[in-house]
């Protein structure tokens, strides 16, 4: 017999460890792991002698813009982007020109992602409080989770926020009462808009209008206020909740507590929170700008005990593509008028690897927050996050002793001019190769473009 693939010499991670054996792939499932596969035959054979296998990387958290505004990004230049940086899947944000806060809405999204995509990927479903009886229909579709702004859509953006807010904690809170009904987990960006407002106006009048007025006018009390009411009104209505992008440790604190109490509470970080700070808003202005900002020194530092004891279940990276003017515009017209965000799917893992070399936390801890707690908190579980027999053969290959330099001129994203705070970091580990089902994606850096179309939706299981 022919298989798909062989992997042969494979240092393996699976159920918290690491292994060593054959991985075989046939149809695009690992049919077995052994410890020898001499004089069987595949497709194609990869030796990765001297490598780490690891399951798919799967981007918790991402804003691919499509449809309607592809010239941000879009489903085919941000998989490749997703390719060259060892993620096999996606979790699609609901910003989205129409969102999906109904049936058609989310097929539309679905069809435009098996079209262009070289990746797999997943879907959130866009709740507001006009759309509740939408949410059943979106959870039969396979939306692993909902997604709400506790804020009135940015100006200019009112279309893509269609059915992603809720005006008022009245509103709010019957939003979850209908949301507990569903069945479904509602994760929420966590900062008090009207205190924000009243900081923004404050620091204009008093002319403070430098870099650090994005994280002056969005200062740590703003999330932890939003954190707190979501836990409470979690508890009220017993609605399944989740916290995205959390960054203030006092916020994790609560969430902690919350946890340990019984209320169904999850938390998910980006990377950048971990590994920047206050000091490159300064330095970098827009283009270290993303709501929620980045925190001080001192709250960077104490994000990594949460990440460690498990408050924090999953990193991704709010990979939020902009064209240069959306951010160029804040570098001499003032920080404020930029949008927020970067696009940062590609780097996401290197960037990681490199925090594991330094002694941040272990390979063993670090897996798991990019591939199985992932895929088990929406939905995904077994078939994609860990690579066991009958799993999706889903693989991001890396090189640990690789040692490199992150440059705008290599990557993928159509975004890409404006990764100007990741552009020329030094990191260590580098992924070698992206296999989605038993097909290679990227090798060496290298892209298959040819694979257009190659990534399938993947509902959620319930």
């Amino acid at each position: 017999m022919t298989y798909q693939l062989i992997i042969k010499n494979a240092n393996y991670y699976a159920h918290h460890a690491f292994f060593s054996g054959d991985i075989i792939v046939e149809n695009g499932k690992i049919a077995m792991i052994t410890q020898d596969s001499s004089g069987w035959e595949a497709e194609r054979v990869i030796d990765a002698r001297g490598l780490t296998v690891l399951p798919g990387i799967i981007d918790s958290h991402v804003h691919f813009r499509e449809p309607g505004r592809p010239d941000r990004e879009d489903f085919y230049t941000g998989s490749c982007a997703a390719a060259a940086g060892g993620v096999t899947t996606f979790c699609e944000m609901p910003l989205a020109c129409p969102p999906p806060n109904n049936p058609a809405n989310l097929q539309q999204r679905i069809a435009l992602g098996e079209e262009k995509s070289l990746v797999d990927f997943a879907m959130f479903g866009a709740a507001g409080y006009e759309n509740t009886d939408q949410f059943s229909a979106l959870l039969d579709l396979g939306a692993v989770a909902f997604k709400t702004f506790l804020h009135p859509a940015p100006a200019g953006r009112e279309a893509e926020f269609d059915g992603l807010t809720v005006g008022d904690d009245g509103q709010l809170f019957l939003m979850l009462e209908q949301g507990a009904k569903s069945g479904g987990r509602f994760f929420f960006h966590c900062e008090n808009a009207s205190l924000i407002a009243a900081l923004e106006q404050k620091l204009h009048a008093q002319g403070q209008e430098g870099n650090d007025f994005h994280y002056l006018s969005r200062p740590s009390i703003a999330e932890v206020e939003s954190v707190e009411k979501i836990l409470r009104f979690a508890r009220a209505t017993g609605c399944p909740v989740g916290i995205v992008h959390i960054t203030v440790p006092e916020a994790c604190e609560l969430v902690k507590q919350a946890q340990a109490e019984g209320v169904d509470v999850i938390a998910e970080t980006c990377f950048h929170y971990l590994v920047y700070n206050h000091r490159h808003i300064d330095a970098y202005g827009p283009y270290a700008k993303c709501n929620p900002p980045l925190r001080s020194e001192a709250e960077m530092e104490r994000l990594w005990d949460y990440v460690k004891d498990g408050t924090i279940m999953m990193i991704g990276s709010d990979h939020a593509p902009f064209i240069p003017e959306e951010k160029s515009i804040g570098l001499d017209g003032g920080i404020w008028k930029a949008y927020s965000g970067m696009p940062a799917i590609e780097v996401l893992l290197p960037i990681l690897l490199d925090q594991a070399h330094r002694g941040r936390l272990t390979l063993e801890q670090l897996v798991p927050l990019l591939t199985e707690n992932t895929a088990r908190a929406h939905g995904l579980f077994p078939r994609k996050g860990l690579i066991q027999v009958g799993a999706d053969a889903d693989f991001a290959i890396v090189d640990l002793q690789r040692s490199y330099t992150l440059r705008i001129a290599d990557m993928y994203s159509k975004a890409k001019a404006i990764n100007k705070l990741f552009d020329g970091t030094k990191v260590q580990g580098k992924p070698v190769y992206t296999i989605v089902r038993g097909r290679v994606l990227m090798q060496d850096g290298q892209v298959d473009l040819a694979a257009r179309g190659y990534g399938r939706y993947v509902p959620a299981i319930r």
